[in-house]
């Protein structure tokens, strides 16, 4: 009798723990593309960084991202209002002046056309104090093409001055085609700062954990 008391036991605490594998799986990959907010057929394999997908995308909007003072929006803020978190800072881009990112200067540029490479060189400039290369950084960039951008974001990628990506503009403009690559920005943080991959609220996967605990409620009670 103790023994099957001790297999409901177990079973219920199976249940409970499936629920929460399933719910950990479902928080990381829902981002901006995984929950289909992302539009005109967007994916994070458009953007690479050193080999790797972008960990997320959001997009496309009509309009422009730019840095502090670089005429369009304040890049900055329009990030920090996203789900990935704060605290980005403009690095550079490929039509206007770059910005000094905790001592690293950094350049970056990118073939034209609606497909190619673009590279993100940087000098250290601080000597001995951090920043210094190797580090690692979360990456958001921007792709402008047409009257409209989208935005991949990288989490905690190794960055080391001498960096190469790929881009696709999948995108489409008023007359049906890819635009070709109006410019190419780049801004980043501290990696830890946050994930670029958004999660649903805390209720979504309270709820989900409340209903598979019933069902592992339900089969205790079942087999009592």
């Amino acid at each position: 009798m103790k023994l099957q008391k001790f297999n409901r036991t177990l079973l219920g605490a199976m249940v409970i723990t499936g629920a929460m594998g399933i719910a950990s799986q479902a928080q990381a990959a829902a981002g901006y593309c995984d929950l289909g907010t992302a539009t005109e057929g967007i994916s994070t394999a458009n953007m690479t960084f050193n080999t790797i997908a972008a960990s997320d995308c959001y997009g496309v909007v009509a309009g422009n991202i730019s840095g502090t003072g670089n005429g369009g929006n304040d890049g900055p803020a329009e990030l920090n209002a996203l789900l990935w978190g704060t605290g980005w800072s403009y690095l550079d881009a490929t039509d206007a002046a770059g910005s000094l990112f905790m001592g690293l200067s950094f350049t970056v540029t990118a073939t034209p056309g609606t497909t190619g490479s673009w590279t993100l060189t940087g000098t250290d400039t601080n000597g001995g104090t951090p920043l210094n290369f190797p580090t690692s950084l979360d990456f958001v960039v921007s792709l402008k093409g047409g009257t409209e951008y989208a935005l991949w974001g990288f989490d905690n990628a190794t960055v080391d001055g001498s960096d190469t990506g790929t881009f696709s503009i999948v995108f489409t403009n008023n007359g049906g085609n890819n635009p070709a690559l109006s410019h190419l920005i780049v801004f980043a943080r501290e990696a830890g700062g946050g994930s670029v991959t958004s999660v649903p609220e805390a209720s979504t996967y309270g709820m989900m954990l409340a209903g598979l605990g019933l069902v592992g409620f339900a089969v205790r009670r079942k087999q009592a």
